[in-house]
């Protein structure tokens, strides 16, 4: 679990894939997608010289809330808004991939 899992929400996405027999495979790619973008958009806003400081309290603990409030401590910004919006455009690209690779009945 992550810090902010409650903010992207991805069982759209899960309930989308049906019962491929790639699907575990298929949700750990989506998941690693939607990390590399969530630790992109907070790094893109954290002033650099926070980001050695943030990555250590994530890696200590991936999964504590309380990241969201140190990152919002630090930025101009709603650190959820963000996520949120990112999540929430991410997540309909992927489902327009999972859609156009579906077969067409």
């Amino acid at each position: 679990m992550k810090f902010y899992d409650k903010l992207i929400l991805i069982d759209e996405i899960t309930s989308e894939l049906g019962e491929s027999e790639d699907r575990e495979e298929l949700i750990v790619i989506i998941e690693e997608t939607f990390h590399h973008h969530v630790l992109d958009v907070i790094l893109t806003h954290l002033p650099s010289s926070h980001h050695e400081e943030f990555l250590g309290l994530y890696h200590q603990a991936p999964h504590d809330e309380a990241l969201l409030d140190y990152i919002n401590q630090r930025i101009d910004k709603d650190i959820k808004t963000e996520i949120q919006s990112l999540a929430q455009k991410l997540k309909q690209e992927i489902l327009t991939d999972i859609r156009k690779s579906k077969p067409k009945h």
